[in-house]
């Protein structure tokens, strides 16, 4: 029997929580999943200002951590009462920190995706050490990292480096971009440092531009040979697009614009190993959403 798919939504009832939920809610009409709403209730510290030490009997204590959980499950379950008429949803409330709570979560329930904020736990667009940046790094399915209100998946940019994690990508793609939409297979070529003096002598410049046209031609043929491996999709764009492989898919989202940039980890890396990769900076730097997985492992994941 084919595992049901749910989408893990964290709620922490920021200024992010409409555009997030709307993105899930979306996602899961189209989809046909069922979204798991989870509140993380940090266990409450009570300070007090005094000039003597102030005694609270621990069944005070548990009185106010208890009131706090039912209060927000009270609220959780008042925003999924808002959403259950067009998707199923399930409410979670646990005492927990946040990151573990969201992973132990998505563990449990066998989750397809999380879909969160960018500024979870931060004060800037995307901080490190935010709960966002830390889920990314262990979470066990792709995460989505929402920056813009909702919208279909029409324009779609695909991070492709033809390692084994650029297939299962793209098939992610094709499953979230709308049937008229397009996926553009981008991959960033960064030309070597040339010595033109040294390599080209008299040719010089000409030389120069000669190889560099060169070495393009032949990465644009390597994206031709690796569309073909591809499932025919009408929807493919190749782009080769020479700088820096980050650069060029956080600049090629702003100029097209794009709705989502798809990237994944390195099966040697993995997203705990996420620090200082092209994936790391495009999740930090992008200005549009994000779906950041570990490719390779989540290969089958949407036929799971």
């Amino acid at each position: 029997m084919t595992q049901p798919k749910k989408i893990l939504v964290p709620i922490d009832f920021s200024s992010e929580q409409s555009r997030v939920l709307q993105q899930a809610e979306m996602l899961a009409k189209q989809l046909g999943a069922a979204l798991v709403l989870l509140h993380c209730a940090t266990p409450l510290e009570l300070s007090t200002v005094a000039f003597e030490p102030v005694y609270v009997p621990s069944e005070v204590l548990e009185r106010f951590r208890g009131d706090h959980l039912a209060a927000a499950a009270r609220k959780l379950e008042t925003i999924a009462e808002g959403l259950r008429a067009n998707v199923a949803v399930e409410v979670h409330v646990k005492a927990c920190g946040p990151v573990d709570g969201i992973v132990k979560m998505a563990q449990e329930a066998r989750c397809s995706f999380i879909v969160m904020g960018s500024r979870g736990g931060g004060i800037g667009p995307f901080l490190l050490g935010s709960v966002a940046e830390k889920v990314t790094r262990r979470a066990p399915c792709p995460v989505i990292v929402t920056r813009d209100e909702a919208t279909e998946y029409k324009r779609v940019i695909v991070g492709v480096d033809f390692s084994a994690a650029s297939a299962p990508l793209v098939a992610l793609a094709r499953d979230l971009t709308s049937a008229d939409g397009e996926i553009h297979l981008v991959h960033g070529w960064q030309p070597p440092h040339l010595d033109t003096a040294h390599l080209f002598g008299d040719a010089g410049h000409e030389g120069l531009v000669a190889a560099l046209g060169a070495g393009l031609a032949e990465h644009v043929g390597y994206l031709e040979s690796f569309a073909a491996t591809l499932p025919d999709d009408a929807r493919y764009r190749l782009r080769v697009e020479e700088g820096r492989a980050a650069t060029t898919l956080i600049e090629l989202a702003e100029s097209l614009p794009a709705d989502a940039v798809f990237v994944g980890a390195h099966e040697s890396e993995g997203l705990r190993g996420l620090l200082g990769t092209v994936a790391d900076r495009v999740l930090r730097k992008a200005k549009t959403t994000v779906l950041l997985t570990e490719a390779a492992r989540d290969a089958a994941l949407l036929d799971s």
